[in-house]
């Protein structure tokens, strides 16, 4: 293997890791959106519940204030009965009179079925809460370690890049600028190894005179499938 495709080789290997820390970087903003979506679930879950138990106590002091309305008018014509001389006007305010209670027994039988389901949410709600508290703590957890798998993603990128930029120019100007172009052009894959007689890029088989020449180790072998520089491994030559 001449020193050109060496360097190449030794490219390939270091675009491969790269390439792998990458697409792991590229899987971190996604992580964090699917914990964080948990989190807002359980948030607007529980500011459901809470908003429930807002309204069903509204509700209840409006139901509690037509009780106290009713109550007044039933007092009001019961203290007016005594002065009523005419008899159908004194079934007429009896009739009012049952229509103010049966009113009002009705408005309170909804504040007792009102109070019970107050009491249900309230008796659920810490459930809710503890599981708002789970998945925030997943969430707080695993974007900690997204953070550090991110810095030392970066810390490595770095360390691989400096070292990439030390191969380039032991290539070829020509090479050099050719290897630019399809890295930058096909993921950051410029060169691949030769698998089972096959391109390692798009696994176009190759045919029996490139494997020969690949075998030779001579010069720069380009793949007619996807334009990748081909070396077939040093431990497969």
């Amino acid at each position: 293997m001449t020193e050109e495709l060496q360097t190449l080789w030794s490219l390939h290997e270091l675009d491969e890791r790269l390439v792998h820390i990458h697409d792991s970087l590229k899987r971190h903003p996604e992580e964090r959106r699917v914990v964080e979506t948990a989190v807002a679930g359980e948030k607007a879950r529980l500011a459901a519940h809470q908003q429930r138990l807002t309204d069903l106590r509204a509700a209840r002091r409006r139901i509690e204030q037509d009780i106290e309305t009713l109550t007044g008018e039933e007092k009001k014509f019961q203290s007016q009965l005594p002065l009523i001389k005419k008899n159908e006007e004194y079934q007429a305010l009896l009739h009012e009179i049952n229509d103010r209670k049966s009113r009002r027994s009705d408005r309170e039988t909804e504040v007792l079925m009102n109070m019970d389901t107050e009491q249900e949410l309230l008796s659920a709600e810490p459930a809710i809460e503890k599981a708002l508290a789970e998945a925030q703590a997943v969430a707080d957890a695993r974007t900690q370690k997204i953070v550090a798998e991110d810095e030392r993603a970066r810390a490595d990128a770095a360390v691989l890049e400096a070292q990439r930029a030390g191969l380039l120019p032991k290539l070829p100007q020509a090479t050099r600028l050719r290897y630019d172009r399809i890295r930058e052009s096909l993921g950051g894959r410029a060169v691949v190894a030769i698998a089972k007689g096959a391109c390692g890029g798009c696994f176009r088989g190759l045919p029996p005179q490139m494997l020969q020449e690949a075998r030779r180790g001579e010069r720069v072998l380009l793949c007619d499938g996807c334009g990748r520089m081909l070396i077939l491994p040093p431990e497969a030559a």
